[in-house]
């Protein structure tokens, strides 16, 4: 089923792009986002908005290895522990940091009334109502709902009918876009419970693992892959298909095998602290932006400096409270006699001699 390419070696570079992708996202925050929301006392800084559409590649890795996770898991339990496992312990602790810095010395703009930060610890505060504690914290309601999609599917049996699924996802995204630009109705709650501004995304990454790994669907994934593209194309602002085809081509390239010179100690480290750096960066960073600057340092070294202690506070956070957590509370199923847990342990951690990163690849953007 699969060419030359070791398991373990396309799980590194897979890590090596999310954490890319990572610094990506935190450099168009501290740059452009920053200069739109408050303002560099030095004027703005270059301008890094590409950095943003990081998320999407996030949401491409994302629909590439739930899809390959799902494909060995046994039980839906299984699945449902090792997402909570992932994303909560490291998000609620993230909330409750972010929360004191805000509080207690954040800008006035940034604290939330008390309802919204205790939604704020379901990871879905936006469907219900409230507004996020940190600006980054959207995509997680966006990678939550993806994830019960794809378990829905799983549990009814039908993933390998997943072609006709990506073929529904994209007629809703198209009717959704269709009816958005020409100021039509379509509904709320069915366009944030499907996701359908960012399905075509995920979509593509599921697709790119057909293609790498069922070599005999070569033609059919790859037409697959032109209608995401298509749809992308008609539903969303023109932006978004460039942003599209550049992550095509990065995904071509990784089922090629030609993103081995990723496997690099800095990237599968930023790759193995890429969730909770995305986690903690935002609202943090943009405090200590602002005092810097108003203590007398350049913005482009408040910037440098914000992002060296986001990367600290990351470390913090990922091998104090998210990797620990994973491990107890997926051992501790394994032990309850609960799961088959046979989901090779390659798909959560990237083998590599450089590093025990322990990483699911999400956007986690």
């Amino acid at each position: 089923m699969h060419n030359g390419t070791s398991p373990s070696s396309r799980v590194v570079e897979l890590d090596a792009l999310r954490g890319i992708a990572a610094l990506a996202v935190v450099a168009y925050h501290y740059t452009t986002r920053y200069s739109e929301q408050i303002g560099h006392l030095g004027g703005p800084l270059p301008s890094l908005l590409a950095g943003k559409y990081g998320v999407h590649l996030f949401l491409l890795i994302s629909g590439f290895v739930i899809f390959m996770t799902l494909e060995r898991t046994h039980g839906a339990m299984d699945f449902v522990v090792s997402r909570f496992s992932r994303l909560y312990p490291g998000y609620w602790v993230a909330v409750a940091v972010t929360a004191v810095v805000v509080y207690s010395i954040g800008l006035p703009q940034q604290a939330l009334p008390w309802p919204d930060l205790l939604l704020n610890f379901t990871m879905v505060q936006d469907i219900l109502g409230a507004e996020h504690l940190d600006g980054s914290y959207w995509t997680l309601q966006v990678e939550l709902f993806f994830y019960v999609q794809m378990l829905f599917w799983f549990m009814v049996g039908q993933l390998k009918r997943i072609h006709w699924i990506i073929a529904g996802w994209l007629f809703l995204a198209v009717l959704n876009g269709v009816l958005t630009k020409h100021r039509g109705y379509f509904p709320y709650l069915v366009r944030e419970l499907l996701i359908l501004r960012h399905i075509p995304f995920f979509a593509l990454g599921i697709l790119f693992f057909r293609l790498r790994n069922y070599p005999q669907e070569r033609r059919l994934n790859l037409a697959m892959i032109g209608l995401c593209l298509l749809a992308i194309a008609v539903a969303e602002q023109p932006v978004f298909l460039w942003v599209a085809a550049v992550c095509c081509c990065i995904f071509t390239l990784f089922v090629l095998g030609s993103l081995r010179f990723l496997n690099m100690r800095l990237f599968v480290f930023l790759g193995g602290i890429s969730y909770s750096l995305y986690l903690i960066h935002q609202a943090i960073g943009f405090n200590m932006i602002y005092r810097l600057e108003h203590a007398g340092v350049s913005s482009l070294a408040a910037c440098l400096l914000a992002t060296g202690a986001s990367i600290g506070l990351a470390v913090l956070l990922s091998y104090g409270v998210e990797k620990p957590a994973m491990r107890w509370i997926r051992t501790t199923w394994q032990r309850r006699g609960k799961s088959d847990w046979r989901v090779r342990e390659q798909n959560e951690r990237p083998h590599t001699s450089h590093a025990a990163c322990g990483a699911e690849h999400r956007f986690d953007g």
